[in-house]
């Protein structure tokens, strides 16, 4: 199967025939809409995070404006926030576990950080890590209680090793 690979770099967009089977490149994040695929490199994005510097989301919609002219401001708009996507899966795809577990927690999903830091435990349970995300996931699910519990349980075991 062919189909055109569109690669976003240094403000200029190339497009390209390629096997469907061939290798990825790691240094791109790839975004798909309808038969289009756009290669956007990681330079784009600010830092370490999966948020693309505003300048280059602008170069980018420029560019594949004037490629593709029936690319409405919405599917430009999609475009840069299924690229933001596809690198906060790449991120979450290379984080370890409890890693996770912190990532959901500053990010708000407490439940989520509650749920691992729970399923973890059960594994591992002399992990403060995993006891100090459980406490606070749970104090800032309102149940303080117990989240104080969790959080002395990290203590001490940090004060062992």
């Amino acid at each position: 199967m062919i189909s055109s690979i569109v690669t976003f770099f240094k403000g200029m967009v190339f497009a390209s025939g390629m096997a469907a089977e061939e290798g990825r490149n790691p240094n791109f994040i790839e975004v798909s809409h309808g038969h289009l695929r756009v290669n956007v490199p990681l330079s784009a994005f600010e830092g370490t995070t999966y948020h693309i510097r505003p300048e280059e989301a602008e170069k980018l919609k420029r560019m594949l404006a004037s490629r593709y002219p029936w690319l409405t401001a919405n599917a430009l708009k999609v475009f840069i926030e299924e690229a933001e996507q596809a690198m906060y899966d790449r991120i979450q795809s290379h984080l370890g576990y409890m890693e996770k577990a912190r990532h959901a927690l500053h990010f708000g999903n407490y439940q989520r950080a509650k749920r691992m830091a729970e399923r973890h435990i059960e594994e591992m349970p002399d992990d403060a890590d995993a006891w100090y995300v459980l406490g606070e996931s749970l104090c800032k699910l309102g149940e303080t209680e117990e989240g104080f519990v969790a959080l002395t349980k990290a203590r001490s075991l940090v004060k062992k090793k």
